[in-house]
């Protein structure tokens, strides 16, 4: 103990040093936006960069498994394919369509660190700025949701995952279009909760949940099933417990999906609010 109290009189004026340093770094972080907004892009570079490289181990060993997913989904897709060459061919006319326009632009990416112990999780995938990754673009695999991008470096981004306490995404009943949120409860990372579905609503165990229009993921993506759906006495709406498609606990690779409407969307909505 006596040798401890010696080392620490030794080196007081070094610990003062770095005490105070970290003391000014973190008011002129804090006090400064440009500083803040330099010191958040190079703190997501640093530690993507250390994900990337622990995650590259892990998936060193879930090779396996990434393989068989990968080769399941080229399946699913061939079968689609070959059903559209086997379809009867289309007669085309001479009408153009000058209406459509592109709404949503994909990238793929891989999730370098992902967490689903806490109560708000998030994930850090290897693609940011540089790659055309906007800002609250919305994240999901194949077969389920994964959550929006909340933080924006030049080659990673901060994902909040839909395990999150802050996470609401507009959901709907595949079969009858009933509109919902969909919303975490705190405990498993595979089971979640579907509020806000009035008890007239025709809703039962084993129907499919899916992303709705009112969501800023395309409509229609897979999300989970119903496991549960009761209605508390007095209560107007259902208790919905859903089973998520996805074990966002094994999510490695991910679509990170740019709307290309967001911000129209976005400025109508804040425009309506104010009315």
């Amino acid at each position: 103990m006596q040798n401890l109290f010696a080392f620490f009189y030794r080196y007081a004026f070094v610990f003062l040093f770095l005490i105070l340093e970290f003391v000014s770094i973190r008011l002129i972080v804090s006090r400064n936006e440009n500083q803040r907004t330099i010191f958040l892009n190079s703190s997501n570079l640093i530690v993507g960069t250390l994900y990337e490289r622990m995650d590259a181990v892990r998936k060193y060993f879930g090779l396996r498994q990434d393989n068989a997913a990968l080769a399941e989904e080229n399946s699913r897709l061939k079968n689609q394919l070959a059903n559209l060459m086997n379809a009867s061919p289309l007669i085309t006319d001479s009408i153009t369509d000058t209406v459509y326009r592109q709404r949503f632009v994909m990238h793929a990416a891989q999730v370098v660190n992902n967490s689903i112990e806490r109560r708000n999780n998030v994930m850090t995938i290897n693609k940011g700025a540089r790659d055309g990754i906007d800002k609250y673009a919305t994240v999901v695999e194949p077969t389920g949701i994964v959550g929006f991008v909340t933080h924006l470096g030049i080659r990673y981004a901060t994902v909040m995952s839909i395990l999150n306490s802050n996470s609401r995404v507009s959901a709907m009943v595949k079969r009858t279009s009933t509109r919902g949120n969909l919303v975490w409860p705190g405990n498993s990372p595979l089971i979640m909760n579907v509020e806000a579905i009035p008890k007239h609503a025709d809703v039962r165990v084993g129907d499919t949940i899916v992303t709705s229009s009112f969501s800023h993921f395309p409509a229609g993506h897979p999300v989970g099933e119903i496991t549960k759906a009761t209605i508390e006495p007095g209560e107007n709406f259902y208790l919905i417990e859903v089973r998520l498609f996805n074990d966002l606990a094994r999510t490695n690779h991910v679509y990170v999906i740019n709307d290309l409407h967001k911000s129209e969307l976005d400025s109508l909505n804040q425009f309506n609010t104010q009315k």
